[in-house]
C-alpha cells in the first residue's frame, strides 16, 4: 500500500465510533495525531476540517474522512487481498451484516446503557470526560457537565425501559455469538479478520475495556452497580476473550 501522510483525528473519546477509527487506523497503519474534544465542540470543529458535524473525523492536507466506514472504503482497495477488511466472494455478504449490526444497533444498545449508568455519576464522569481534551476545554468540563449530560442524554434518548431493553439485547448477542465461535472458529467469519470483528469489538470495548482500548473508562469496581455486573457478566463469555484476540492481532498506531 502506497505511503499514507500523517492525518490528524478528531473524537470526542468515549464515542464508539471513534474507537472503531482507531483501530482501521491501526489496521491500515494510517499515522494519526488524536485531538480529543468536548461533545458538541468536537462536532463544530469538524466543520472547520472539512467534515459535517460527524464525529470523528479523520483529515489531512488534501482529504478527509467522516466515520470509520468511509476510511476504509478508501484504504481497503490499497491494502494486500490477503489482509483487507471486506473480503470479496462468499463472505462479502456475511461482513456486510455483522458490520451493519455491531457498528449499528449494538453500538447504539452499548452507549444506551451505559451512559444512562453514569451520566448520574458526574464525580466519576467529570474526571473521565477532563481527561483526553486540551486544559481549556478541561477546566470547563464541570462547569458545562450539566449540558453535556442533557445533549447526549436527549440525542441518545436515554430512559429507564430503553436502557433496560438494550442490556438485554447485548446480553443476548453475547450468547449468539459464543455459539457463533463455538466451533473453534477464531473470527467471526473463519480464520481472517474482517470488519465485522472490528465493528463487533469497538462497540464493545466500552464495557469489555480491553487491552488496548483507546478511551479511557472508569475502573470496574468503581462503576454504578448495574454497569459493574453487566461488565463481570460479559466478562464471563467467551466473546470477551474472542473481543481480546481481535484487539491482539490489530497493530499498534503509527502516531504521526
Amino acid at each position: 500500500m502506497a505511503e499514507v501522510a500523517p492525518r490528524r483525528l478528531l473524537t470526542f473519546a468515549p464515542m464508539i465510533d471513534s474507537e472503531t477509527t482507531r483501530l482501521v487506523c491501526r489496521w491500515y497503519r494510517i499515522p494519526f495525531v488524536e485531538q480529543d474534544h468536548l461533545f458538541g465542540w468536537v462536532s463544530l470543529l469538524t466543520f472547520v476540517h472539512g467534515g459535517y458535524g460527524r464525529v470523528p473525523l479523520l483529515y489531512g492536507p488534501s482529504d478527509c474522512f467522516s466515520g470509520p466506514r468511509p476510511v476504509v472504503d478508501e484504504f481497503d482497495p490499497q491494502t494486500p487481498p490477503d489482509r483487507r477488511l471486506l473480503p470479496p466472494g462468499a463472505q462479502a455478504a456475511s461482513v456486510e451484516a455483522d458490520w451493519g449490526a455491531y457498528n449499528g444497533q449494538l453500538a447504539v444498545d452499548v452507549a444506551v446503557f451505559a451512559y444512562f449508568h453514569l451520566l448520574a455519576e458526574r464525580d466519576l464522569m467529570t474526571p473521565i470526560f477532563q481527561a483526553p481534551v486540551p486544559p481549556t476545554e478541561a477546566r470547563l468540563t464541570p462547569t458545562v457537565y450539566p449540558a453535556l449530560r442533557w445533549l447526549l442524554t436527549t440525542l441518545l434518548q436515554l430512559k429507564p425501559a430503553r436502557a433496560e431493553a438494550a442490556a438485554a439485547r447485548i446480553q443476548t448477542l453475547f450468547g449468539a455469538i459464543d455459539r457463533r465461535l463455538a466451533d473453534g472458529r477464531p473470527f467471526l467469519c473463519g480464520d481472517r479478520l474482517t470488519l465485522g470483528d472490528i465493528g463487533f469489538a469497538g462497540a464493545t470495548a466500552p464495557l469489555l475495556q480491553p487491552a488496548g482500548y483507546g478511551a479511557k473508562m472508569p475502573p470496574v469496581d468503581a462503576l454504578p452497580a448495574p454497569v459493574r455486573s453487566m461488565v463481570e457478566a460479559l466478562r464471563a463469555h467467551a466473546t470477551a476473550h474472542y473481543v481480546e484476540r481481535v484487539y491482539t492481532s490489530i497493530p499498534a498506531a503509527l502516531h504521526a
